[in-house]
């Protein structure tokens, strides 16, 4: 059965898009990986450092990410972010942003001494309890990548106690605009299977949008065993569900409310963020979800100067009374 998973993306995997997610592709997600959780500053015990430990909407299908620059942190959030719960823990390795690789975190972990990595997950291994799993999300490689390198990476990766893989089939300066190169995804899915068969599990992220596209995907990487979807979950909560009944050749059709799922988000984030990222959040969310609209990149650029929640929640629901016809979407 192939997985669904849904992407750590900053400032927007939190508890409240995962809980619109769930509401409207209930039971169809896999796996909810978290926004980036800093180990250092978790560790340094800042106000805003519970937020990102919430487990809505259900414990048993979180998986923690991780980010750092150093091993100690790394190792000490990990021991004791897995005491919560969840199915274990992830360290990012993919993210390219300059200020994450600046850190010495994210896919800068794929371009240090190997040594150095190496050290890193087997402390990071070893303070996670044996029934918990380690996981990698990460890229192809920097720009300098190879089959062999991207290879050996992986072998190190399973070497030490990496139990899931998850690849962005796209080079560390290469942006959203460049199209997955599926076919490493696959190429690295038939190197694993064939060393290790079925005990690492591997998975594809990368501009999956609707079934189509997932068809297209499995089509040029068929051995994958699983796919995460990140911004298109953000414009659509109801992705999960479309795929999963794709998957099993079922139909699928559903009648969506745009303005109570964007009300009722706004409402999820006043019970699971602090006040002092309700605003940024709910913008955030709108940058994808108005996508959904005609005329959503006006919108998206009214919320988007919004001085409070109340405000965006105003111009939001003015939309519909003026739009009235696209308040209800079917699907």
């Amino acid at each position: 059965m192939v997985k669904l998973l849904f992407a750590p993306m900053a400032t927007l995997s939190h508890e409240a898009m995962r809980l619109t997610i769930e509401r409207y592709s209930p039971g169809a997600v896999d796996e909810y990986y978290t926004e980036m959780i800093h180990a250092a500053s978790f560790l340094a015990g800042g106000k805003f450092e519970p937020y990102y430990v919430r487990t809505a909407p259900d414990l048993r299908r979180i998986v923690w990410q991780l980010t750092g620059g150093s091993e100690q942190p790394l190792a000490e959030a990990a021991k004791i972010i897995s005491e919560i719960g969840g199915i274990g823990i992830d360290i990012n390795m993919g993210c390219a942003a300059p200020e994450i690789v600046r850190q010495g975190a994210g896919v800068a972990w794929m371009l240090k001494p190997v040594a150095e990595t190496c050290n890193m997950l087997k402390r990071v291994r070893a303070a996670v309890p044996g029934e918990k799993r380690l996981s990698v999300k990460m890229r192809l490689g920097g720009d300098d990548f190879t089959e062999k390198k991207l290879f050996d990476f992986a072998d190190m990766l399973v070497g030490e106690g990496v139990s899931q893989i998850v690849i962005h089939p796209r080079t560390q300066k290469e942006k959203f605009k460049r199209v997955p190169h599926w076919e490493y995804a696959q190429k690295l899915a038939e190197y694993l299977k064939s060393r290790y068969g079925n005990s690492i599990c591997i998975c594809g992220n990368g501009d999956i949008t609707d079934f189509p596209v997932l068809q297209r995907v499995c089509t040029k990487a068929p051995d994958l065993d699983g796919f995460m979807i990140g911004r298109a979950a953000v414009q659509k909560p109801w992705i999960f569900a479309q795929l999963k009944a794709g998957l099993e050749s079922e139909e699928y059709h559903a009648d969506i409310d745009l303005q109570e799922l964007g009300i009722q988000l706004i409402e999820d984030l006043k019970i699971s963020q602090p006040e002092e990222f309700w605003k940024t959040r709910a913008q955030r969310f709108f940058v994808y979800y108005c996508k959904n609209l005609t005329f959503g990149t006006y919108l998206s650029n009214k919320l988007i100067n919004a001085k409070t929640l109340d405000e965006i929640k105003d111009l939001f629901c003015s939309y519909f009374e003026e739009q009235s016809e696209e308040r209800f979407l079917v699907v």
